[in-house]
C-alpha cells in the first residue's frame, strides 16, 4: 500500500510539474486592491486551493454537529 501511495504521489507531482511548465504564460489578474501579472498555472492552483478551503469551511459545521451527535450517542450507549 505504501508503495502504491508513493507511485501515485510521484505521478501527481510529475503531472503538476508538466502542468506548470505548459501553463507558464503570464496573465493579467485584476483584483479589488490592484492588478498584477501572474503565471496562469499559479492562478489556477490558487483558485483550486481557495475552492478546497471554502469547501472544507462550508462542510465544517455539519461535520462538527455529527461528531457531537455521535459522542452523545456513544455516551448514552455506555450508560
Amino acid at each position: 500500500m505504501r508503495f502504491f501511495t508513493l507511485i501515485l504521489f510521484l505521478i501527481v507531482a510529475a503531472l503538476g510539474t508538466l502542468f506548470s511548465v505548459l501553463n507558464a504564460v503570464p496573465v493579467s489578474f485584476d483584483y479589488y486592491l490592484g492588478q498584477g501579472e501572474f503565471p496562469l498555472s499559479l492562478l489556477l492552483v490558487a483558485v483550486l486551493a481557495l475552492g478546497v478551503v471554502l469547501g472544507i469551511l462550508s462542510a465544517l459545521p455539519m461535520v462538527l454537529s455529527l461528531k457531537m451527535r455521535l459522542r452523545r450517542a456513544e455516551k448514552a450507549a455506555t450508560e
